[in-house]
């Protein structure tokens, strides 16, 4: 309060930012090292984070064995145009993911923002959305905040596009996917997710995680009915087999 009555134009607030750096290195989120910390996370740590190796599936994003369009994806087109993810779910990614969602360690979603802007920044995506997997009410109130909704506000500052927190809704409850049968999880999303104010945009979906693939087809699905004229979906993890 006291540096803004101070400095009403925000001049001095760089230079305090830039002295706090300078004086107090930024520590990283995992290690508590000093040393190459972007984003809140050093190199060596980056390290231990596999990313989805090419070839990968030019629309659904899954790896395959030669570079092009997956035979999935040219027999049943999906209702997206690309699916992409940043690394491979496990080891460090899989905790710190963990702890965004479940423990209120919200202080890595500019990390996690950060690794999907340099995905979407190899393929030149400029959207003119962001948005994110909603949650149903009860789990919002539960929670306390959508995880993937954080990471699509950081997001939005890195690669352009204005952030939306309205154009997608959740209208009924349902049980987590993970461990549903196939059948089970067709009907659990069946029609679960309806969109508005998306005619003629393109956009950019944001999920922390991609396991089967079946919530990206039901959001982007909601989207085209919605009018949307490009949906990229696009994740922080994703599960390989």
């Amino acid at each position: 309060m006291i540096l803004e009555r101070q400095d009403p134009y925000g001049i001095l607030r760089p230079m305090a930012s830039s002295l706090l750096t300078t004086f107090l290195p930024e520590r990283c989120l995992v290690c508590s090292d000093r040393e190459q910390v972007t984003r809140g996370v050093c190199n060596r740590c980056r390290s231990l984070i596999r990313r989805l190796d090419a070839p990968l599936c030019e629309v659904c994003g899954r790896p395959v064995g030669t570079p092009g369009v997956c035979l999935a994806c040219l027999h049943n087109p999906p209702p997206f145009d690309r699916m992409v993810s940043a690394c491979v779910y496990e080891g460090l990614i899989q905790d710190i993911i963990h702890q965004f969602k479940y423990r209120r360690a919200t202080v890595f979603s500019k990390f996690l923002a950060g690794l999907i802007a340099e995905r979407l920044a190899a393929d030149c995506e400029s959207p003119d959305l962001v948005t994110a997997v909603p949650l149903h009410w009860s789990r919002l109130i539960q929670r306390g905040y959508n995880q993937s909704m954080l990471i699509a506000r950081e997001l939005s500052g890195y690669i352009g596009g204005v952030v939306r927190y309205d154009v997608l809704r959740k209208t009924r409850k349902t049980p987590s996917q993970v461990g549903l049968p196939k059948a089970d999880r067709e009907r659990n999303l069946d029609r679960v997710f309806t969109a508005a104010g998306v005619k003629g945009r393109s956009i950019v979906v944001v999920d922390d995680v991609i396991t089967t693939g079946r919530t990206a087809r039901e959001v982007s699905r909601a989207l085209r009915h919605a009018g949307a004229e490009r949906v990229v979906f696009a994740s922080v993890g994703r599960t390989v087999s």
